[in-house]
């Protein structure tokens, strides 16, 4: 085998809106998790980490240690890719960005 590891690349944007198919990502970065932590995104150690305990990005739960508004600006997040050597593709809206940094403290810090 060329590699030890299973893939694990992922584009990932953020936006504000309702809905992953009516937004325009405002941002966008790029996470490689396999071999070492790697890509245009700030914190990819982090990022990945984080990745690794939830099990991939649509196992991402909330902390229980974050309180926020009920104030509604949405804020829509997606991973495109593959993880572990499966095809992602997530899309999450959440309500604010403190909830969206209450579920991704690392992933989506971008």
């Amino acid at each position: 085998p060329a590699s030890l590891y299973a893939p694990s690349a992922l584009v990932l944007t953020i936006g504000h809106g309702d809905s992953a198919a009516t937004v325009t990502p405002q941002r966008a970065v790029t996470l490689s998790c396999a071999p070492t932590p790697s890509g245009t995104h700030p914190a990819a150690a982090l990022a990945c980490a984080e990745l690794r305990a939830a099990g991939g990005p649509d196992a991402l739960a909330p902390r229980d240690d974050v309180l926020c508004t009920k104030l509604y600006d949405p804020v829509v997040v997606t991973a495109d890719g593959v993880w572990q050597g499966k095809r992602v593709s997530y899309q999450r809206t959440f309500a604010n960005q403190c909830v969206k940094d209450a579920y991704t403290s690392d992933v989506f810090a971008f």
